[in-house]
């Protein structure tokens, strides 16, 4: 996977919690070792990829796996928008026991023209979850093929839950944003004051103490 490539791999032994991050005398000892994934420390990295990218949301969101990797927690992913898309547009390939044998990338590519043709959203984010990574699907490759096939951006996000935290997969979702998404085009309209808020799951709690300051 290119994305667990370089500088991706320095993040899979980060740490569950903040504090670690700190000299090992200010470390908390009842968090040193790594979340697990579901575990109560806040999930894992496919749930904080989704936490950090859901409120892009004139995109549409492909989940590659199990349908209940998607719909045990679409209920609890908030989006907040300025934009003319309002609400979050999600999808899931609800692989079988056959795409888990002989491999899911064609059901992904189907899914992801489909999704361009009846809903023409800005872009396509598609998920790896851990089915998918442990049967080997090249999500990256899947994408770049659609992508020209499609003329839209379909940007792979590796983001299989058991390579570590929530907070891992913040990082991750952030790094997908970086490699393939910021940079490569400029708004039709900007201001001086511009500020694009990206990643954080509270964003329309904390956006009511943000206004004020403009």
């Amino acid at each position: 996977m290119i994305a667990t490539q370089g500088k991706i791999n320095q993040l899979l032994t980060e740490s569950g919690c903040e504090h670690n991050q700190h000299s090992q005398k200010k470390n908390n000892k009842s968090c040193r070792q790594q979340a697990q994934p579901g575990a109560a420390q806040g999930g894992c990295a496919f749930d904080g990829a989704m936490i950090a990218l859901v409120p892009i949301t004139d995109a549409a969101h492909l989940v590659h796996g199990p349908i209940a990797c998607s719909g045990n927690s679409w209920g609890s992913r908030g989006s907040l928008s300025s934009g003319s898309s309002l609400y979050k547009m999600g999808f899931t390939t609800d692989l079988t026991e056959n795409d888990i044998i002989f491999g899911g990338e064609k059901r992904l590519y189907k899914a992801i023209l489909e999704i361009a043709d009846k809903y023409n959203p800005k872009a396509v984010f598609v998920y790896a979850t851990c089915v998918t990574a442990l049967i080997g699907d090249d999500i990256d490759a899947i994408c770049k093929i659609a992508a020209k096939k499609t003329g839209l951006p379909v940007i792979p996000v590796n983001s299989a839950g058991f390579v570590g935290s929530k907070n891992l997969g913040n990082r991750i979702g952030g790094e997908a944003l970086l490699d393939h998404v910021v940079g490569t085009a400029e708004p039709a309209y900007t201001t001086s004051y511009d500020i694009n808020l990206i990643g954080e799951y509270n964003i329309a709690g904390e956006i009511l103490n943000i206004l004020p300051l403009f």
